[in-house]
Parts: C-alpha cells; structure tokens; sequence
C-alpha cells in the first residue's frame, strides 16, 4: 500500500483533499466512490466555512470594538480573544487552509460588517458611512493578540 501524499496528523485538510483526489481515480465495485470523495471534499468545506465563521466573529467584534467604544464589553474582549485562539488552532491542524485564506479573509469581512451595522442597530446608509468597505486592517494585524483597535476621532 502506498502512504498518502499528505499525513492527516500533519495537515488535516490537504489530507482530505488528497484522500478525494485519490479516491476519484479508483473504481473498484465494492464502494461507492464519487459519493465517498464527495463526502471527503464536504468536510474539507466544512474547514474553510469554520475559518470563515471564525473570521467572521472575529472582525464583527474588532468593528463593534472600534466603532461603538462606547458599549464595549468584556464578552466582546472574550470573543476577539476566543476566535484567534480558534483560527490559530484550526490553522496549525490544517496549514493548507492557508492556501485560501485571502479569499475567505475577504467573504468574512464583508459578512461581519453587515452583522456589525445590525448589531449595532445601524441602518444600512449608516453602516456604508460608518463601516469602511473594505477591511481596514491585514489578516496578520486582526490575528495578532496584541492588536487592539484604536477608536478614531469623532466616534462616540
């Protein structure tokens, strides 16, 4: 028997995506193989949407934190604290996550600034004003457990 490309205990997701390729090009009668690999390739999806939830939260709470200081609360501290410590596991379990995480970087801050603007019971015209379009801040800035967002000038 040939060892996999990748090791599951080294890279959890290029092992999954390894594993679907190479089940797609056998077709012994004994399995049913596309659904197998199909399955395979799902759960590597459910990876990149868990980087994503956590991206998601994560910059909803840095945007909550930096534009309504006003209303801050240790849960959104907690929060911030909580989401990098799970990005940072999730990343070490599957490095080849990081292969994509520009794009999903991207899909996350757009979703978290809508949930930030509800959350703060913004209207949208005053979200699109408030909240900066695109991310203000580099995936390494938001990971880093220092970082802190600084209130700017002229918010409550």
């Amino acid at each position: 028997m040939q060892s996999p490309a990748v090791r599951i205990d080294d890279d959890f997701y290029g092992w999954l995506l390894d594993q679907a390729s190479a089940l797609q090009r056998a077709r012994p009668d004994s399995l049913d193989w596309r659904n197998l690999a199909e399955e395979l390739e799902a759960m590597g999806r459910s990876e990149e949407n868990a980087l994503e939830s956590y991206l998601v939260v994560l910059l909803k709470h840095l945007l909550k934190y930096r534009y309504q200081p006003s209303k801050r609360t240790s849960s959104w501290e907690a929060s911030i604290e909580n989401s990098r410590e799970r990005i940072a596991r999730l990343l070490k379990r599957s490095p080849s996550l990081k292969s994509k995480i520009d794009e999903i970087f991207r899909a996350a801050y757009s979703l978290a600034r809508r949930k930030a603007g509800a959350e703060m019971r913004l209207e949208k015209d005053e979200w699109d004003q408030n909240l900066p379009l695109a991310c203000e801040w580099t995936l390494e800035t938001v990971l880093d457990s220092q970082f802190w967002p600084i209130v700017p000038d002229n918010k409550d």
